[in-house]
């Protein structure tokens, strides 16, 4: 199915919308979103609450919208790194999704928080697991499947953790230096696939 093109955003609607976004993003790192009212985000955004309205129909649909573009957003990235190019380095990706991590910091410090929407976070791990496994198995095509699998999962839940230490702590550490660790950890983590626990090998 052909991906559907993003229309042009105005620059003052980007602007709100990221307002109301934020807005968001602060109250649930404090509450459960059952929790939040309409009236409390547009007050912490500063907009009126018609505006409000112009883009979502509730609060529900707002986080929803906002996940789907999220999503959609990290498709491209990955979509810019074809196989040869991840296998050969990993780290420019890397780079690219954590950059977009730190340009939406305070509402992805959000969804790995205690009132994080974990359906999100479990879809955004399919997401980066799917791209990781299909791009190992072109690699190391004579490993069993159960190997990649172990991977993909360590790799990708351990980026996350990565990211949620990294929020948390608002430290200096810089988004490339960042994914220099990354590539580090990922780097030793394919030494399992060339090395496999030979138990975990699929039956022929």
């Amino acid at each position: 199915m052909e991906k559907e093109k993003k229309k042009p955003v105005d620059r003052r609607v980007k602007r709100t919308k990221k307002l109301l976004k934020d807005a968001l993003a602060e109250l649930l790192m404090q509450k459960n979103i059952n929790d939040i009212t309409i009236k409390e985000i547009v007050e912490l955004a500063d907009v009126n609450r018609g505006t409000f309205y112009l883009h979502y129909r509730d609060i529900y649909d707002m986080l929803t919208q906002i996940e789907t573009e999220m999503l959609l957003e990290l498709e491209e990235i990955a979509d810019r790194f074809p196989t040869p190019k991840l296998i050969d380095s990993p780290r420019p990706y890397i780079y690219e999704v954590f950059q977009y991590i730190a340009e939406n910091q305070r509402f992805c410090r959000m969804l790995l928080g205690p009132y994080g929407d974990m359906a999100f976070v479990e879809r955004l791990k399919s997401l980066v697991e799917e791209r990781c496994f299909y791009s190992l198995m072109e690699a190391y095509p004579e490993k069993a499947r159960i190997n990649y699998q172990y991977f993909a999962t360590y790799t990708v839940s351990g980026c996350l953790g990565l990211l949620q230490v990294w929020l948390e702590n608002d430290t200096n550490v810089s988004v490339k230096e960042l994914s220099l660790v990354a590539e580090s950890l990922i780097r030793n983590g394919m030494d399992f696939l060339s090395h496999p626990v030979e138990s975990l090998q699929d039956p022929v």
